[in-house]
Protein backbone atom coordinates (compact mmCIF):
# COMPACT_ATOMS: atom_id res chain seq x y z
CA UNK A 1 0.00 0.00 0.00
CA UNK A 2 1.11 3.62 -1.31
CA UNK A 3 2.02 5.98 1.84
CA UNK A 4 -1.24 8.06 0.28
CA UNK A 5 -3.50 5.23 0.97
CA UNK A 6 -2.42 4.45 4.54
CA UNK A 7 -3.22 8.20 5.50
CA UNK A 8 -6.50 8.50 3.71
CA UNK A 9 -7.40 4.59 5.26
CA UNK A 10 -6.58 6.55 8.84
CA UNK A 11 -8.43 9.57 8.64
CA UNK A 12 -11.77 7.39 7.56
CA UNK A 13 -11.09 5.03 10.34
CA UNK A 14 -10.58 8.15 13.14
CA UNK A 15 -13.97 9.80 11.68
CA UNK A 16 -15.78 6.27 12.10
CA UNK A 17 -14.97 6.55 15.88
CA UNK A 18 -15.86 9.76 16.38
CA UNK A 19 -19.26 9.24 15.63
CA UNK A 20 -19.18 6.02 17.53
CA UNK A 21 -18.44 7.77 20.49
CA UNK A 22 -21.50 10.00 20.52
CA UNK A 23 -24.25 8.75 22.65
CA UNK A 24 -28.29 8.68 21.26
CA UNK A 25 -30.55 11.40 23.50
CA UNK A 26 -32.13 9.26 25.22
CA UNK A 27 -36.19 10.02 25.88
CA UNK A 28 -36.17 9.31 29.31
CA UNK A 29 -33.72 12.14 30.05
CA UNK A 30 -36.74 14.76 28.89
CA UNK A 31 -38.74 16.41 31.71
CA UNK A 32 -41.79 14.54 32.99
CA UNK A 33 -44.75 16.36 32.86
CA UNK A 34 -46.13 17.49 36.27
CA UNK A 35 -49.24 15.09 36.95
CA UNK A 36 -52.29 17.43 37.59
CA UNK A 37 -53.45 17.75 41.20
CA UNK A 38 -56.25 16.48 43.07
CA UNK A 39 -58.36 16.96 39.83
CA UNK A 40 -56.31 16.15 37.12
CA UNK A 41 -58.28 14.19 38.04
CA UNK A 42 -58.26 17.35 38.36
CA UNK A 43 -59.30 16.37 40.51
CA UNK A 44 -59.30 18.24 38.61
CA UNK A 45 -58.29 17.17 41.87
CA UNK A 46 -61.05 16.00 44.23
CA UNK A 47 -61.15 13.71 44.17
CA UNK A 48 -62.95 12.52 46.25
CA UNK A 49 -61.22 13.13 45.93
CA UNK A 50 -60.40 15.93 43.33
CA UNK A 51 -61.36 18.82 41.44
CA UNK A 52 -61.90 21.83 42.94
CA UNK A 53 -65.06 22.66 44.77
CA UNK A 54 -67.12 24.79 42.86
CA UNK A 55 -68.36 27.08 46.10
CA UNK A 56 -66.30 29.71 47.23
CA UNK A 57 -64.04 28.38 49.97
CA UNK A 58 -61.00 30.33 52.23
CA UNK A 59 -57.86 29.67 51.20
CA UNK A 60 -55.85 27.63 50.37
CA UNK A 61 -57.62 26.21 47.10
CA UNK A 62 -59.72 23.17 47.18
CA UNK A 63 -59.00 20.12 45.69
CA UNK A 64 -61.16 17.16 44.92
CA UNK A 65 -60.64 13.44 45.48
CA UNK A 66 -58.91 12.14 42.55
CA UNK A 67 -55.93 10.18 43.93
CA UNK A 68 -53.42 12.75 41.65
CA UNK A 69 -50.29 10.60 42.50
CA UNK A 70 -48.75 7.40 41.59
CA UNK A 71 -48.53 6.48 46.08
CA UNK A 72 -52.57 6.74 46.24
CA UNK A 73 -52.96 5.43 42.60
CA UNK A 74 -51.54 2.35 43.63
CA UNK A 75 -53.63 2.22 46.92
CA UNK A 76 -56.88 2.95 44.94
CA UNK A 77 -56.28 0.86 41.50
CA UNK A 78 -58.76 -1.50 41.14
CA UNK A 79 -61.12 -0.55 44.18
CA UNK A 80 -64.89 -0.35 43.09
CA UNK A 81 -65.63 1.79 46.37
CA UNK A 82 -63.31 4.79 45.87
CA UNK A 83 -64.83 4.67 42.53
CA UNK A 84 -67.77 4.97 43.59
CA UNK A 85 -66.67 7.89 46.30
CA UNK A 86 -65.52 9.93 43.35
CA UNK A 87 -68.56 9.54 41.14
CA UNK A 88 -71.03 10.14 43.83
CA UNK A 89 -68.69 13.45 44.94
CA UNK A 90 -68.70 14.60 41.12
CA UNK A 91 -72.56 14.47 41.24
CA UNK A 92 -72.62 16.55 44.63
CA UNK A 93 -70.43 19.27 43.07
CA UNK A 94 -72.09 19.75 39.89
CA UNK A 95 -75.20 20.20 41.54
CA UNK A 96 -76.57 23.29 41.40
CA UNK A 97 -79.81 22.75 43.30
CA UNK A 98 -78.46 22.56 46.74
CA UNK A 99 -80.00 24.81 49.32
CA UNK A 100 -77.28 26.42 51.47
CA UNK A 101 -77.21 27.65 54.82
CA UNK A 102 -74.35 29.25 57.22
CA UNK A 103 -73.85 28.96 60.83
CA UNK A 104 -71.11 30.46 63.22
CA UNK A 105 -70.10 29.74 66.76
CA UNK A 106 -67.93 31.79 69.22
CA UNK A 107 -65.20 30.54 71.76
CA UNK A 108 -65.00 31.95 74.83
CA UNK A 109 -62.54 34.81 75.67
CA UNK A 110 -61.46 35.21 71.93
CA UNK A 111 -60.16 31.53 71.97
CA UNK A 112 -61.52 31.12 68.55
CA UNK A 113 -64.72 30.66 66.66
CA UNK A 114 -65.81 28.05 63.52
CA UNK A 115 -67.83 29.02 60.08
CA UNK A 116 -70.13 26.48 59.15
CA UNK A 117 -71.74 26.07 55.50
CA UNK A 118 -74.00 23.05 54.87
CA UNK A 119 -75.57 22.18 51.08
CA UNK A 120 -78.42 20.32 51.71
CA UNK A 121 -81.29 18.55 49.40
CA UNK A 122 -84.76 17.87 51.00
CA UNK A 123 -83.62 18.63 54.45
CA UNK A 124 -80.33 16.04 53.73
CA UNK A 125 -77.06 16.84 53.84
CA UNK A 126 -74.79 16.40 50.87
CA UNK A 127 -71.76 18.70 51.89
CA UNK A 128 -70.91 20.60 54.86
CA UNK A 129 -67.90 22.81 55.26
CA UNK A 130 -66.35 23.70 58.49
CA UNK A 131 -63.65 26.53 59.23
CA UNK A 132 -61.79 25.97 62.44
CA UNK A 133 -59.92 29.31 63.45
CA UNK A 134 -57.90 29.09 66.23
CA UNK A 135 -56.71 32.34 68.02
CA UNK A 136 -54.15 34.32 65.49
CA UNK A 137 -56.40 33.45 62.71
CA UNK A 138 -54.44 29.99 62.39
CA UNK A 139 -56.70 26.97 61.46
CA UNK A 140 -57.80 24.54 59.07
CA UNK A 141 -60.92 24.22 56.52
CA UNK A 142 -62.68 20.33 56.24
CA UNK A 143 -65.03 19.94 53.05
CA UNK A 144 -67.50 16.32 54.05
CA UNK A 145 -69.35 15.07 51.69
CA UNK A 146 -72.12 12.57 52.59
CA UNK A 147 -74.36 9.34 50.94
CA UNK A 148 -77.60 8.94 52.41
CA UNK A 149 -76.48 11.03 55.68
CA UNK A 150 -73.50 8.84 55.98
CA UNK A 151 -69.80 10.48 55.36
CA UNK A 152 -68.10 9.41 52.07
CA UNK A 153 -65.17 11.96 51.80
CA UNK A 154 -63.21 14.59 53.95
CA UNK A 155 -61.14 16.89 52.86
CA UNK A 156 -58.61 18.69 55.20
CA UNK A 157 -56.74 21.98 54.45
CA UNK A 158 -54.46 23.45 56.54
CA UNK A 159 -54.98 27.41 56.38
CA UNK A 160 -51.50 29.31 55.00
CA UNK A 161 -49.15 30.05 57.99
CA UNK A 162 -45.54 31.20 58.01
CA UNK A 163 -43.53 33.92 58.09
CA UNK A 164 -42.87 35.81 54.32
CA UNK A 165 -41.61 35.07 52.09
CA UNK A 166 -42.63 31.36 53.17
CA UNK A 167 -45.70 29.21 53.44
CA UNK A 168 -46.31 26.27 54.38
CA UNK A 169 -49.60 24.26 53.10
CA UNK A 170 -50.70 21.00 54.23
CA UNK A 171 -53.81 18.68 52.60
CA UNK A 172 -55.52 15.61 54.08
CA UNK A 173 -57.86 13.29 52.18
CA UNK A 174 -60.08 10.81 53.80
CA UNK A 175 -62.07 8.05 52.00
CA UNK A 176 -65.30 6.29 54.10
CA UNK A 177 -67.01 3.40 53.21
CA UNK A 178 -69.65 2.03 55.20
CA UNK A 179 -68.52 4.23 58.42
CA UNK A 180 -64.71 3.23 58.23
CA UNK A 181 -61.82 4.68 56.24
CA UNK A 182 -60.40 2.86 53.37
CA UNK A 183 -58.32 5.20 52.18
CA UNK A 184 -55.85 8.15 53.52
CA UNK A 185 -53.48 10.53 51.50
CA UNK A 186 -51.51 13.70 52.48
CA UNK A 187 -49.78 16.22 50.87
CA UNK A 188 -47.28 19.70 51.84
CA UNK A 189 -45.52 22.04 50.51
CA UNK A 190 -43.29 24.80 51.13
CA UNK A 191 -42.63 27.79 49.44
CA UNK A 192 -42.96 31.79 47.94
CA UNK A 193 -46.97 32.81 49.37
CA UNK A 194 -47.61 33.89 45.84
CA UNK A 195 -47.19 30.38 44.39
CA UNK A 196 -47.41 27.66 46.78
CA UNK A 197 -50.99 26.90 46.30
CA UNK A 198 -49.92 26.15 42.82
CA UNK A 199 -47.18 23.93 44.53
CA UNK A 200 -49.53 22.37 46.25
CA UNK A 201 -52.44 21.88 42.82
CA UNK A 202 -48.74 20.06 41.37
CA UNK A 203 -47.90 17.78 45.02
CA UNK A 204 -48.24 14.07 44.88
CA UNK A 205 -50.78 12.48 47.00
CA UNK A 206 -49.27 9.74 49.27
CA UNK A 207 -51.04 6.99 51.00
CA UNK A 208 -50.64 7.61 55.46
CA UNK A 209 -52.17 5.86 57.97
CA UNK A 210 -55.74 6.85 59.03
CA UNK A 211 -55.35 7.25 62.34
CA UNK A 212 -57.53 10.78 62.53
CA UNK A 213 -59.77 9.61 60.51
CA UNK A 214 -62.32 9.03 63.28
CA UNK A 215 -61.81 12.77 64.60
CA UNK A 216 -62.58 13.98 61.07
CA UNK A 217 -65.83 11.46 60.88
CA UNK A 218 -66.87 12.85 64.63
CA UNK A 219 -66.19 16.28 63.03
CA UNK A 220 -68.72 15.79 60.40
CA UNK A 221 -71.07 13.92 62.36
CA UNK A 222 -71.76 17.30 64.36
CA UNK A 223 -71.36 19.78 61.19
CA UNK A 224 -74.39 17.60 59.51
CA UNK A 225 -76.88 18.19 62.62
CA UNK A 226 -76.35 21.80 61.54
CA UNK A 227 -77.73 23.89 64.79
CA UNK A 228 -78.52 21.24 66.93
CA UNK A 229 -75.07 19.78 66.46
CA UNK A 230 -73.03 23.56 67.80
CA UNK A 231 -72.62 23.05 71.37
CA UNK A 232 -71.76 19.52 70.81
CA UNK A 233 -68.84 21.26 67.90
CA UNK A 234 -68.36 24.42 70.25
CA UNK A 235 -66.82 21.28 73.07
CA UNK A 236 -64.16 19.58 70.02
CA UNK A 237 -63.18 22.57 69.19
CA UNK A 238 -62.77 25.47 72.01
CA UNK A 239 -59.71 25.30 74.23
CA UNK A 240 -61.06 23.86 77.42
CA UNK A 241 -60.40 26.21 80.14
CA UNK A 242 -58.19 25.64 82.91
CA UNK A 243 -59.07 24.10 86.24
Amino acid sequence: MSRLAMIFAGVLLAAGCGRGDRAPVSSSSRTAEVPGGEHGASPRAAAPPAAAPATAQPAPQMAAPDAGSAGADREASGDPRIEEIRKKYAEIQTDKGLQTSELRMECTGGEGRAEVQLYQENGAVSKAVLKDIAAGDAGSTYQFYYDRGRLIFALNDAFPFGEPPKTLLRQRRYYYHQGSPILCTRKSVEGPSDKVESMLHQAPNEPVDCSFAPKVERLASMVSKGAAGMDELKKQLCPRPPR
